[in-house]
């Protein structure tokens, strides 16, 4: 293994042409309970912090800085904590060596690279750190440091640290139908970036890069939760999970690789190179004192023979696939440029006045541009660009203004997956390099804007439950079971989210600028605003259908007061009949004809007349009533005991 630098103490300069780069993974509040067995809450934190190994110095040191930057008090205390790992205070040093070869497909093409100096071997150091969250969800972050050169085979080993994470570009093996998922601990992945970088640790073998991650992370996080769960009071057993890489770490499919997951993660780099800052902040004209334009850097005079050169390389068959290898003399010629040795030094030296970013006739300005342009998108095949491509990939997200650029702080840039930060020089980057191995400033915008997108994409995951399982109730008619879920999550999840998300806390317009294009750039504002549509309009539309619902019940309900009233009646006519029995005679006087009397046999069994009864028609008219009140009485009743019952305990539970 190559010697390690020497350290002074714990310390390191920080240099030109150097590349910070944080691998952050996310445990999700849920996880952490389900690892410790209760909440992770603040206050256990706050005893815990200055006892946990080195935990107090990274506090006493980094997070005054954070708090310069940000207002992370809540109710008169900071909820969010440092806490240190089993990495060495001054940092470990790795072996990282990646293959001499590499191919990607991009435009229906097979590119095949083999960039001098790509496969040499380089050493990379790495600190490791924690840093938890106000709701007990925890951050772990590796931060790497590599001293760079400007060459083709640096460029290309630094555009496959991105792709460790994101290795868009690259295609695993089919795989056969109903196989498990690819996944990047695996051996072999079939993944060029994932299987061919290799790292190798002081003591160990060299393995991939995610399967050291995996083993220090269960090293880590091992040593954590058991130091967390000494510290707490006795209770009763709970069950609990594992504290390991394969149970605390959420996956996700990388839709850029089908059949591939993820842990979720999020990269941040910060580069300390004094050329590039001046290529995508150009200084300003000495003679308006304004910046020059990137439109005036990046012209087509530059890109036009790259273009050609590949198109040469491009071979003429009807293949599905066309191999385009980039070979030595491709790279000979990226190195040289040849095409620039027929003009006259002279000739050079006016050109500079038309082209300022040249400097020399080997034209690397164009290299750096390429280069830069394509990281910036997580592009490996950034030789393949032209001018627009460029200037479109090199449009930071700070500074946006002449007066912020004027400031000459440094350029932002932000993709899906990683926020990019560029800098000539930078102070706090060297206050905090010796703790957490990155900047503090960039450094708080990165982990909050993850936490806020990982919160949200929970918040998203629980939200469609909720309107699946309310759109399922709702069709079985159930819809007061469907408004106790809007309640549930209204008071739940919906209450924890807009509770412990981040706002913009930080106190200077740089950060917060910065911090607002994060939000949207990685969609949370987006899905905050989609959810919360989607929520009340189904939420609305349960309440219209109890609405009408109720409309329909109390519609029923008149009805069955009215024939209450018809029942009311029925008896008027019931106790009106009967007082008509007492004026007529069950029996006819004596020497009535019998034509005035009438036989009648539908008396009831259980009333006894003789058997041969002659009743007046009054008699008639009041037994029919009789018989007519009590059958409609019965009926009514029933209905209105039923109206009654369907309102309280019907289908809608």
């Amino acid at each position: 293994m190559a010697a390690e630098p020497e350290a002074r103490e714990d310390f390191e300069d920080c240099e030109d042409r150097s590349l910070y780069f944080t691998l952050s993974l996310y445990i999700t509040e849920q996880k952490v309970t389900e690892a410790l067995g209760r909440h992770l809450a603040p206050e256990l934190l706050r005893a815990f912090q200055p006892g946990y190994r080195s935990s107090k110095r990274l506090r006493d040191a980094v997070e005054p800085l954070f708090n310069d930057i940000a207002d992370r008090e809540r109710l008169g205390a900071v909820d969010d904590f440092l806490l240190d790992t089993l990495c060495r205070r001054a940092g470990e040093f790795l072996e990282f060596t990646a293959p001499a070869e590499i191919e990607w497909t991009t435009e229906g093409r097979r590119f095949i690279a083999t960039p001098p100096g790509l496969d040499k071997t380089r050493l990379i150091r790495v600190r490791r750190f924690w840093y938890t969250h106000a709701n007990g969800a925890i951050g772990y972050h590796l931060s790497f440091r590599y001293n760079y050169d400007h060459t083709p085979g640096d460029f290309y080993f630094l555009s496959l640290i991105q792709k460790l994470a994101a290795p868009k570009e690259f295609a695993a093996a089919p795989r056969p139908p109903g196989s498990q998922p690819v996944r990047p601990t695996d051996a072999p992945t079939g993944l060029v970036p994932l299987d061919g970088i290799k790292v190798k640790a002081a003591a160990g073998e060299a393995q991939s890069f995610w399967q050291y991650v995996r083993d220090v992370f269960d090293a880590d996080a091992g040593d954590l939760f058991s130091s967390l769960k000494s510290s707490l009071p006795a209770g009763p057993p709970v069950r609990t999970i594992a504290p390991r890489f394969d149970q605390l770490l959420s996956e996700a499919p990388f839709i850029e690789v089908p059949g591939l997951v993820m842990p979720v993660s999020r990269l941040m780099f910060f580069f300390e190179d004094k050329t590039f800052f001046r290529r995508l902040l150009p200084e300003p004209n000495p003679e308006t004192g304004k910046p020059v334009a990137r439109m005036l850097m990046v012209q087509e005079g530059c890109y036009l023979p790259f273009q050609e050169k590949l198109q040469g390389l491009n071979p003429k068959s009807n293949v599905d696939v066309p191999e385009v290898r980039l070979g030595p003399e491709y790279w000979d010629w990226v190195i040289n440029r040849p095409d620039y040795d027929a003009y006259t030094d002279a000739e050079i030296e006016a050109a500079r006045k038309t082209f300022p970013a040249m400097e020399d006739r080997r034209r690397q300005d164009c290299l750096h541009y390429l280069f830069v342009s394509g990281f910036n998108q997580n592009i490996i095949d950034f030789m393949n660009q032209d001018p627009s491509e460029i200037l479109d990939s090199t449009d930071p997200i700070y500074p946006t203004t002449e007066a912020q650029a004027a400031e000459r702080k440094f350029v932002r840039f932000a993709n899906p997956r990683a926020l990019i930060t560029y800098v000539e020089k930078a102070r706090s980057l060297e206050a905090a390099n010796d703790f957490i191995g990155t900047c503090a400033y960039a450094f708080m915008i990165h982990a909050v804007s993850m936490h806020n997108e990982f919160m949200t994409r929970e918040y998203e995951a629980s939200a469609f439950k909720l309107l699946g399982d309310v759109e399922t109730l709702g069709n079985r008619g159930k819809l007061k079971s469907a408004a106790g879920k809007f309640y549930s999550f209204r008071t739940g999840d919906y209450a924890a989210y807009y509770r412990d998300r981040y706002t913009n806390i930080f106190r200077y317009d740089t950060e917060r600028d910065v911090f607002d294009s994060m939000m949207k750039l990685r969609g949370i504002e987006r899905r905050n605003d989609y959810i919360e549509k989607l929520i009340s309009n189904l939420e609305n539309q349960t309440h219209d259908r109890e609405q009408r619902i109720k409309q329909d019940d109390e519609s029923l309900l008149t009805a069955g007061l009215g024939a209450l009233g018809i029942f009311g009646f029925f008896q008027v006519a019931f106790d009106w009949a009967d007082k008509l029995k007492y004026f007529a005679n069950l029996k006819a006087p004596p020497g009535t004809p019998s034509s005035e009397g009438v036989h009648f046999s539908l008396v009831p069994p259980f009333v006894h007349l003789p058997a041969k009864a002659w009743i007046t028609p009054w008699d008639a008219f009041s037994a029919a009533t009789l018989y007519f009140s009590l059958a409609a009485t019965v009926v009514g009743a029933a209905f209105v005991v039923y109206l009654l019952l369907r309102s309280r305990f019907g289908n809608r539970k």
